[in-house]
């Protein structure tokens, strides 16, 4: 694992300043990265992001696996997405309820079907096929559910909402998880989890799932994954252009930068954030919200993690590099 590196996030968002939340996100990214190497130590790419989302998935500090937001109707669904630069084979699973760690279902879907997304019901019957169907907590009380629900609806933002359907859901972000890691071969993974936009439309799917768009690897190149609005990002297409540019010889720290740039010039700011690795095993980030929790690790490299806020990004890329490749 000479050449091994990971770099995970616990999403793009608001990430207002909350020192007793922020101690666990910290610690579960953290655990992320170390999860992912100790999985890469004996094994690939694909084990150590697997893990590391796992992980992050396990965690319920997230909007993802057992700590996701439910939907309007008060129901958890899931979506997970996985590629293994090395082959270009990827897997996806969407809508899917009680499945705990969906990232474990989409690379069944990657590795054992000949499918690249599976979704709902489906996906359902797969997972239980596999015995990864577990409960789902959720972390709202009905009370409050009912609170924010209500929150939801009387916004502005959400009266297309209210003339959909009257019993419909906090605002339009959700701390979607990921991870990318260059192992010591020099092959690429790409992996993102989430529980989605809180109290979205139920059957609601964003980019987390969609090879492409919230995720992307490639042999030779780097890995993606993304975060933000999925609507947005699957739009633009944000991880497959971050990852081509990559593969023209662009440094990870300046694809994401552009990438990210293009994609607030047509669709505005507070929309996404991108994490990235390149051949040279170079890491980037970049964000429009105001913020991005993201973690790090590597061979000979104690695992880190911060909350990045808008301002203090360059100063974070910068000081990322040096830990990164130490002399």
């Amino acid at each position: 694992m000479k050449k091994g590196r990971i770099l995970v996030h616990g999403g793009a968002g608001l990430w207002e300043e909350e020192e007793r939340r922020e101690e666990g996100v910290l610690l579960a990214l953290c655990g992320a990265a170390e999860a992912g190497l100790s999985a890469m130590g004996d094994g690939s790419a694909v084990d150590a992001v697997v893990e590391a989302v796992a992980s992050l998935e396990d965690s319920r500090v997230f909007n993802a696996g057992r700590g996701a937001l439910p939907n309007l109707d008060g129901v958890v669904e899931l979506d997970a997405g996985l590629m293994d630069g090395e082959s270009l084979r990827a897997g996806g699973v969407a809508a899917v309820r009680s499945v705990p760690h969906p990232v474990l279902l989409a690379r069944i879907v990657m590795e054992r079907t000949e499918n690249i997304l599976v979704v709902a019901s489906g996906a359902g019957d797969l997972a239980e096929s596999f015995g990864l169907s577990g409960d789902l907590p959720g972390n709202l009380h009905r009370g409050e559910l009912e609170g924010r629900r209500r929150a939801y609806l009387e916004s502005p933002d959400h009266r297309w909402v209210r003339k959909l359907r009257s019993r419909r859901t906090r605002s339009r972000e959700g701390d979607t998880v990921g991870a990318v890691a260059m192992d010591g071969e020099g092959r690429f993974a790409a992996a993102t989890s989430t529980g989605g936009l809180s109290f979205k439309l139920p059957g609601r799917v964003g980019d987390s799932p969609i090879v492409g768009h919230g995720f992307y690897a490639m042999r030779g190149a780097g890995a993606a994954s993304t975060s933000g609005i999925g609507e947005v990002i699957a739009r633009y297409g944000l991880s497959l252009r971050a990852v081509n540019l990559m593969a023209d010889g662009i440094e990870a720290p300046v694809a994401a930068g552009e990438t990210v740039s293009g994609l607030t010039r047509i669709f505005g700011p507070g929309t996404a954030g991108i994490i990235l690795l390149d051949r040279n095993g170079l890491a980037g980030l970049s964000f429009n919200t105001r913020g991005m929790a993201v973690g790090f690790g590597g061979a000979g490299i104690d695992p880190g993690a911060s909350i990045v806020r808008r301002e203090d990004l360059v100063r974070f890329s910068r000081d990322l590099f040096k830990k990164m490749h130490p002399k």
